[in-house]
């Protein structure tokens, strides 16, 4: 410890090496003392340190705000080089560079209205071109459609009918009326078709009301579709003769559909058109009466087709799905003075299997509207 602390040496005054030397020859033997010695030692040293790095410190600021004084006065001499260079060149002074700018900014408006006039040009005429064609495809289709139309009418000539026209300009068909056998045949096969070959054999449950009972779903003789059946049953608060009085009347936009399009993949955007064709006498429908006195009512709807309304005789044409397969009927019995038992039977060929699941939330909506009609007070 002495022998370190022989080479130290201060700045202060009054304080040296010899009084250094001195001190610890006097304290020597005593620890508190020279402990307290070491403290102040370490603390003039720190203090020499702070000392040191402010004198570095001001250094470096002093020198920056130097090399910041030389920067100005490089800056100020430049602008002022600049500014005499400009006053001895007119050609770049502030106005004429404000006159060259806009006399480029005129010569190019100028070109680009040459432009746009030439551009408004090229578009007329390729305007007037496409107008021009779209006329003489339009003129070649109605011609093509006038020739269509006549080789079927020449092929069906001698047969009775007419064309049936829809709204849109959806594609026409030759329609030849039915006979009496064949709409009785029609009638008698439809009968078949409900009783024997889609029989519901199961129960699904109850819609709105009506226990609706389903068919598995099954592919038609041919093997090109399935077939969906369902039957719907529900006891309404209604006499036989009102029914009688409103259903026959019922607005023909208000029937069941025998097929919809998404039965068949097919998007419906718009309503569905009904035409009569042909009445073989007023309300087609049949009256029964059996042993126990109660009269029972059938209304019947059912995809019908004969010899002469062959499709296979007109030729073939887009966007259109015939439908060979499908029928409706409304069964209904009389319980009583005031009450109906009313059984809804609908059959339809369609697409897929995905296809005929759906179907039954189409199907209901029939009855529905039929329960609306013969039967308001229930739902006061």
């Amino acid at each position: 410890m002495i022998s370190n602390m022989t080479s130290f040496s201060s700045h202060m005054s009054g304080l040296n090496t010899a009084n250094c030397l001195l001190a610890i020859e006097e304290t020597r033997g005593d620890p508190v003392t020279t402990q307290l010695w070491e403290s102040a030692m370490r603390e003039q040293v720190r203090r020499e340190q702070q000392w040191a790095r402010m004198k570095r410190w001001r250094k470096q600021k002093k020198e920056k705000d130097t090399g910041m004084v030389q920067e100005r006065l490089r800056l100020e001499k430049e602008l002022q080089r600049r500014v005499h260079q400009a006053r001895l060149n007119p050609d770049h002074s502030p106005r004429q560079s404000i006159g060259n700018a806009f006399r480029q900014a005129t010569l190019e408006c100028a070109a680009l209205t040459r432009e746009n006039l030439a551009l408004k040009k090229a578009i007329e005429q390729q305007t007037k071109f496409e107008s021009m064609l779209r006329l003489v495809a339009q003129e070649m289709a109605s011609h093509v459609s006038d020739l269509s139309v006549k080789e079927t009418q020449l092929h069906l000539e001698g047969e009775e009918g007419w064309r049936v026209n829809f709204p849109n300009d959806e594609p026409s068909f030759h329609f030849s009326p039915f006979s009496r056998a064949e709409f009785d045949r029609a009638l008698r096969e439809s009968d078949v078709a409900y009783a024997e070959r889609h029989p519901c054999t199961a129960t699904v449950g109850k819609i709105l009301g009506w226990t609706v009972d389903c068919a598995p779903l099954r592919r038609n003789e041919s093997g090109t579709a399935f077939v969906a059946h369902a039957t719907f049953t529900r006891r309404l608060h209604c006499s036989l003769d009102e029914s009688q009085k409103i259903l026959p009347r019922l607005d023909n936009k208000l029937w069941p559909v025998l097929v919809t399009p998404r039965s068949w993949g097919h998007v419906q955007t718009g309503d569905t058109s009904c035409q009569g064709l042909q009445s073989f006498h007023e309300d087609a429908h049949v009256m029964e009466v059996g042993s126990d006195g109660k009269r029972v009512d059938k209304y019947t709807m059912t995809v019908a087709y004969s010899d002469a309304s062959n499709r296979a005789s007109e030729n073939p044409q887009e966007r259109v799905q015939w439908i060979m397969e499908g029928g409706v009927y409304v069964t209904i019995t009389e319980v009583d003075g005031s009450t109906i038992d009313v059984v809804y039977d609908q059959w339809a060929g369609c697409l897929s299997e995905m296809h005929g699941r759906e179907l039954y939330i189409d199907w209901i909506r029939f009855p529905v509207r039929l329960e609306q009609s013969v039967s308001p007070a229930r739902l006061l």
